[in-house]
Parts: C-alpha cells; structure tokens; sequence
C-alpha cells in the first residue's frame, strides 16, 4: 500500500509536470520568417549570448573604429563622444557612470541599460527567445521532483540494506524504483526544456545571420569587430589587446559571480557560466531580467549582470542562469524586468 501511494504521488506530479511544460513550450508565439537583413546585430549578439555579448560586441566595434580606447589595466576612456544607436548610446551613458573607467564595471552597467534589456523583450514577443519568467515555478517543481527522488530512493535503499524496512514478498525499495526512475528522468527532462532561452527559430536565426556574414567574417581587411564578436565570441578579435582586456573582464565577472554565489548561500555553488548552455534562471531566486550571458568566461561573454550566464544560439548549445549580485548598486530599470538578474538551445 505504501508502495502504491508513493507511486500514485510521483506519477501525478510528473504528469502535472510534462502538461505544463508542454503548455508553456507551445505558448511561444510562432515568428515570421525573415531574412537575414531583417535582423539587428544587436538582436543577434543577443540570441547568441545574451546581454554579455552586447556589451562586448558594442564596445569592440567603438573600440575598432576609434570612438573608445580599451587599455590594461582593463581601462576604457572615450575617444569621441559619438553613438548610433540606442545600445551605444547605452555604453555612453554607462562609461559615463563609470568614472574610473573599469571595464568590467562598465560592461555591467552596459549590461544592466534598459536598452539592451529592451532587445530580450522584443524577441520574446517575437518568438526568438523566452522570458526568463515562464515556467520558473514549474523548473523549480522540476528540481526539487528529482531531488526527492533521488534521495528519497538511496533513503529507502540504505533503511533496507540496513534492515529498518523490509517485509514479505518484493522488498519495498524495488516496489518504488519505476517511480524513482519516472520521476527523476521527468523532472531532469523539464527541467532542461523549461531552461532554454533561446526557441528554435532564434537558434535559426542566428545560423541564417552568420551564412549571411560568412565573408565579412573571413576577411580580416574589412572584418568588424561588432560583428566577430556578436557571431563568435571575444577569442576571435585580431586586436591583441582589446581580446585580453575583454577576456580579463569576463573572467572578473565570473570570479565576482562565484563570490555572490558562495557568499549568499554559505556554500561553495559553482557559478553558472560553467554550466550547460541555454540561460536557465536560477530557480532560488527572484531574477526577472535578461541578465545572462555565453559560455564561459574566456571564450564568451562572461556573465550576466554581474553575476555569470550561460546563452545559447551560437557556438555554444546554450543554457545557464545569471545573477545580478554583484557589488555594484546600480540596477536594471528595464521596462519589464529589475535585477535581481537572471539567463538557448
């Protein structure tokens, strides 16, 4: 009898479970195709690593054609106080709040502008990536469902080996394996699908800009360090000192991440920028912003918000969560999401 309400239990939750991921999977507006021309570079740089690598790809690009000096020690200062667009715009005003020009600091505050916070908010509309905010309660019934199994099993093993439980005929601990099994494997599988970032058509998205930019990405002659950048990562910069300093960055980001993240929990969580791709939010905190980034912190774009990320839709298969508990005070005043912080396919 024990056996069968254990059963009963788990089969219902992972039901519930696969019924919601399936319904917030398909809420997902269906884009429009478009051509490669359609598509903003900042857009792309977003769907291939999230905020992170805006940030990066806008001050390579001012960097490349004179407007920004990026120097050791990881020092920016302005050239020429010239923007385009609404996310250079953004790295004026940030360099701006930056007084000591830390570049770190400055692609943080780049990170956290409402304008590159804005471009997560209109892909998702569009059906390029989901927000941070769907399915967060339904990951978190995923992990702690797998949890519970997981431990709940080797619980009920080690009291029969030991003797505490037993009984006539099967023992107990085989009598509830199927559902330890069903519910560990449904919750993983949730899980992982609840924390994609990037759909499938933003992943396409992607491939289609970079078959599209093929050649501009080959030719080192009129190659833009923007377009290097948002496509590929920081590594793939011809400039030897603007790649270092980046890196650095990125690098100091993640160690700050991996601070927070020990320092809050009292416990020694690796940060997030190590995890697999596709900007999955941590489900213990209350982030609600596009704060996420690429894999990694030398090869991507380090992290998100200050805190580390994981973005998909380019080189890396995508995924990760983010936090915005850095020490800088500053933060998101996005339209529709506040750091806090948060991070495809």
């Amino acid at each position: 009898m024990p056996a069968l309400l254990v059963t009963l239990a788990v089969v219902a939750s992972a039901l519930l479970l696969v019924v919601r991921t399936v319904r917030i999977v398909r809420a997902v507006p269906r884009p429009k195709y478009r051509s490669a021309s359609q598509y903003e570079l900042w857009e792309i740089a977003f769907l291939a690593g999230g905020p992170a690598r805006v940030a990066d790809a806008a001050i390579a690009g001012m960097h490349q054609d004179g407007r920004l000096a990026v120097g050791g020690p990881g020092v920016v200062s302005l050239r020429q106080s010239v923007a385009y667009d609404p996310v250079e715009t953004a790295v004026l005003d940030s360099l701006a709040r930056t007084p000591d020009g830390a570049l770190d600091t400055l692609r943080r505050h780049v990170m956290r502008a409402p304008a590159v916070q804005a471009i997560g908010d209109r892909l998702a509309k569009r059906g390029l990536m989901r927000h941070p905010r769907a399915g967060r309660p339904w990951r978190l019934l995923a992990a702690w469902q797998t949890a519970i199994c997981g431990v709940g099993f080797l619980l009920v093993l080690l009291l029969t080996l030991a003797g505490a439980v037993g009984g006539e005929g099967v023992p107990f601990v085989v009598r509830i394996l199927p559902a330890a099994v069903l519910g560990a494997v449904t919750g993983v599988v949730c899980r992982k699908v609840l924390g994609r970032r990037v759909t499938p058509a933003g992943a396409a998205a992607v491939r289609t800009y970079r078959t599209a930019h093929k050649k501009d990405l080959v030719s080192e002659a009129t190659q833009s360090a923007a377009l290097v950048v948002a496509l590929g990562s920081t590594a793939l910069l011809v400039d030897d000192v603007l790649r270092d300093q980046l890196d650095e960055a990125q690098r100091a980001a993640v160690g700050a991440s991996a601070g927070a993240y020990s320092g809050s929990s009292g416990s020694s969580s690796t940060p997030s920028s190590n995890a697999a791709c596709g900007w999955n939010v941590p489900d213990d905190d209350s982030h609600t912003s596009w704060c996420g980034s690429s894999c990694g912190g030398g090869s991507g774009s380090g992290s998100g918000c200050g805190g580390s990320s994981c973005g998909g839709g380019s080189s890396c298969s995508s995924s990760s969560g983010s936090s915005c508990g850095s020490s800088s005070s500053s933060s998101c005043s996005s339209s529709s999401s506040s750091c806090g912080g948060g991070c495809g396919s």
